[in-house]
């Protein structure tokens, strides 16, 4: 076989007869994987220094390193994941116990009604023998867990007096009509109202951990709508440096890449040891990590950049929990 015959003229790889032998895989796996060249590890290291990626890249060195789009995917999964793990591990259990206390003062209600018919029964088929204030003892003792109506409130959108509005439903209704069916009843009016009254009554029979995943879903897709907007907010703060938007856009990719990733090791640290030390520490080391690598990339002296660094801040908090609003509202529209 001539040298030239050992590696394939398009794509390079060495030539083999038949199938890869497991070893062989198994190797290429942890070449691969753990190799310093690597272009995850490289990006990785210098994404530890503020700004040194964002510059490397806009410098048209890009081939060495993580597309800053998949970067972000992949940090901002890899947090929302671990998060919603947290947060389903700390207050999933409640909900879930919640539902059983739920469900189990359902069926006493649901007993508690039964007994009332058949002890009238009782008394009307027996009236000498089913004492009146024996059978009104033996409801007495079986008792009820709830009151027989509940207080539903709703936003009112077509109402010029009152904006909150409740209507008051029986336990009895609230358990056995279907959503569609209680606005029927109660004469709900408008499409807006009868919708968050339906919402609230398939929250109140559903809740559980998927309420959890649901909002943690809905907060990828506001994360990846968080990105443009403060996009948007370099591009005015930093107006007169003449860069393209999208150069802005890859330093945003990249800043949030880094919180994210901090953001997840937090969430490990959380979870494992019930601490919350590196969770306030990453949020020190991030605002550090965004003002030193302002003043990197776009080579400014620092007062200048501690000052656009604070009106940054506070136009993302904004942007922050707007976004967090609107995630948890679609994740209870959507529900």
């Amino acid at each position: 076989m001539w040298p030239a015959d050992r590696y394939c003229a398009d794509c390079g790889q060495k030539a083999f007869d038949g199938p890869p032998g497991f070893w062989q895989m198994l190797g290429e796996f942890f070449e691969t994987v753990f190799s310093l060249d690597n272009r995850l590890f490289r990006t990785l290291q210098n994404l530890l220094f503020p700004g040194r990626l964002t510059n490397r890249f806009l410098a048209g060195k890009q081939r060495p390193y993580f597309q800053p789009l998949r970067l972000f995917f992949i940090s901002s999964v890899l947090m929302v994941g671990a998060f919603t793990i947290v947060a389903t591990d700390a207050i999933g259990d409640s909900l879930e116990k919640e539902m059983e206390r739920k469900k189990a003062s359902a069926y006493h209600d649901l007993y508690a009604d039964k007994l009332k018919v058949y002890a009238d029964s009782l008394l009307v088929s027996f009236p000498k023998l089913a004492h009146p204030e024996v059978m009104d003892s033996l409801e007495n003792l079986f008792g009820r867990n709830q009151s027989d109506s509940m207080q539903l409130g709703y936003m009112d959108f077509y109402s010029d007096n009152e904006m909150e509005v409740g209507i008051m439903v029986s336990t009895e209704d609230a358990r056995l009509l279907t959503p569609d069916e209680l606005v029927k009843k109660y004469k709900v009016k408008g499409w807006l109202n009868q919708y968050q009254l339906k919402q609230i009554v398939r929250l109140e029979s559903r809740l559980n951990v998927n309420i959890i995943a649901a909002a943690m879903g809905q907060l990828v897709w506001g994360l990846v709508l968080l990105v443009p907007i403060v996009t948007l907010l370099l591009k005015l703060v930093y107006i007169r440096r003449k860069r393209l938007y999208v150069e802005h856009f890859i330093f945003s990719l990249h800043v949030h890449s880094f919180f994210f990733l901090l953001m997840f090791l937090s969430a490990i640290e959380l979870y494992f040891f019930r601490t919350v030390y590196l969770l306030l520490g990453s949020l020190v080391v991030s605002a550090f990590y965004f003002v030193k690598s302002l003043k990197n990339v776009y080579q400014q002296g620092w007062w200048k950049t501690i000052i656009k660094s604070v009106i940054l801040f506070y136009g993302y908090f904004v942007a922050l929990v707007t976004i967090l609003t609107l995630s948890v509202i679609a994740a209870i529209a959507l529900f």
